[in-house]
């Protein structure tokens, strides 16, 4: 993938961005599903790093910046999403290592985003519905929006905008951190 990228033109920008789920405690959780997990959301942004980094370093000035996108679950955790938890966290650990290699020229960051409405989520707000008997609004407003400030779900193209941001010129002191956008869910309170 980052060879036909680079086979197009300068490779100076990468954006890696995958979302799995899969609910189960800890000790139900089945290996498979958590090493698929690990493997799409960690392991798979750290050799696109590993393979983009020599062709961004190998660009006339060596400028350009790797994103991750994260989740709110990669700055706490709720119970029975362990893998996705875990997944997260690390990427933003990967995040820091990246910034902290790429020698002030190769920017990374990572995107922490709240419940943004995607295929993913619609299914969850469902299988939740159900296991719960409630709403499906229930679902949206209670439970996954209950504590933020902000009472409606991203969209996918709000997400895009940030990584845009991020990747632009006005993000050039972007490096090495966490853009949180969660609409206050994070770090207020009731």
């Amino acid at each position: 993938m980052v060879e036909d990228a680079a086979d197009l033109g300068t490779l100076r920008y990468v954006a890696s961005i995958a979302g799995m789920q899969h609910i189960a405690s800890i000790p139900e959780f089945p290996m498979e599903r958590y090493d698929l997990l690990l493997d799409v959301m960690l392991r798979a942004p750290f050799l696109t790093a590993k393979y983009a980094m020599p062709h961004i370093r190998a660009t006339e000035d060596g400028v350009g910046a790797i994103a991750n996108m994260s989740s709110v679950h990669g700055q706490y955790a709720t119970q029975d999403k362990a893998a996705y938890i875990t997944a997260k966290h690390g990427l933003n650990g990967l995040t820091r290592a990246i910034a902290a290699e790429g020698e002030g020229t190769l920017r990374s960051f990572s995107i922490s985003a709240g419940y943004v409405l995607t295929p993913l989520m619609l299914n969850q707000i469902e299988d939740t519905a159900e296991e719960r008997g409630i709403s499906e609004r229930e679902v949206v407003e209670d439970v996954m929006l209950g504590q933020a400030r902000t009472k409606e779900m991203m969209t996918p193209a709000e997400v895009a905008n940030l990584f845009t941001f991020g990747l632009s010129k006005h993000g050039t002191h972007l490096n090495g951190a966490d853009l949180l956008w969660d609409g206050g869910y994070t770090h207020t309170y009731e």
